[in-house]
């Protein structure tokens, strides 16, 4: 099994021009599963509800239709970020579609970033898990965004739920040096696959009358299940990165004939 992620620079405003950068990235790939980053189809730094409200889309909406008919002509699956809206509410939120184009994973960010908790609804659906069916066989894919990175419990949780790999859709701005130490840390720890798929560039927006600019990290890479880095991109560069990967080396999660990750876990000493 192949699995692929890819690092944008997303046209800010710009739906239509950020699925044909889609479309670009994923044809003639080999991959089964691409993974685009966070609010990938819109760009990320908005200074308002009334400048995202124009954008922002249900789930039943144009975008991700549109996505359905890449993964149908490519049959591949894709995992982007996502702006949605539901009724009057809004969601920073990722998604999972399979190669016959069909909406199998939803989830809606927990752990909010900064100026997020002022555009955006917390998270409300867990850190659910789905089955993706591939050309030659399955996986069980969670899905994490940007900042629940900083949580050990996101990945813990999805891992107790099965999870065999965890994308992760990003706009990662932080410059503290432990980014990539630490997902390869929730993958070693959960003994998963992590899939982390960054934006590069610079975007600009007005926060109360005050201009407020934002530079993205990229780095983008696939982790595996012991914590080795699979494939990885620069800080800098609009590209995609491979990998093969084999999702039933996380299914074991015993270390020795006397360890096993969750089974030695003592839940009621952690207080």
């Amino acid at each position: 099994m192949r699995i692929a992620c890819h690092q944008t620079a997303p046209v800010h405003g710009n739906i239509e021009a950020n699925l044909e950068q889609m479309r670009r990235m994923i044809e003639g790939s080999t991959s089964d599963l691409h993974v685009f980053p966070e609010l990938g189809l819109t760009g990320y730094c908005f200074g308002s509800v009334d400048e995202i409200r124009p954008l922002a889309q249900p789930l039943s909406g144009s975008a991700v239709e549109a996505i359905g008919q890449i993964a149908i002509a490519n049959e591949i699956a894709i995992c982007t970020g996502f702006m949605e809206k539901d009724d009057d509410k809004f969601y920073n939120s990722s998604i999972l579609i399979d190669r016959k184009g069909n909406l199998i994973g939803h989830y809606r960010k927990v752990h909010l970033f900064d100026r997020e908790k002022l555009l955006f609804e917390r998270g409300n659906l867990g850190f659910p898990v789905c089955d993706l069916g591939c050309a030659d066989a399955s996986m069980a894919v969670g899905m994490m965004i940007c900042y629940d990175w900083r949580f050990p419990e996101a990945a813990r949780t999805l891992a107790l739920h099965g999870a065999q790999v965890i994308c992760v859709p990003s706009n990662i701005v932080t410059t503290s040096g432990m980014l990539l130490t630490t997902l390869r840390t929730r993958a070693f720890e959960n003994k998963v696959i992590l899939a982390f798929a960054d934006r590069v560039g610079e975007e600009s927006c007005t926060v109360d009358g005050q201009k407020s600019s934002l530079k993205f990290r990229g780095s983008s890479a696939i982790i595996g299940q012991n914590g080795y880095v699979l494939a990885e991109l620069d800080g800098s560069s609009i590209g995609s990165i491979a990998s093969e990967i084999d999702p039933d080396a996380t299914i074991n999660k015993s270390i020795n004939s006397r360890n096993h990750l969750f089974d030695d876990r003592h839940r009621e000493s952690y207080h």
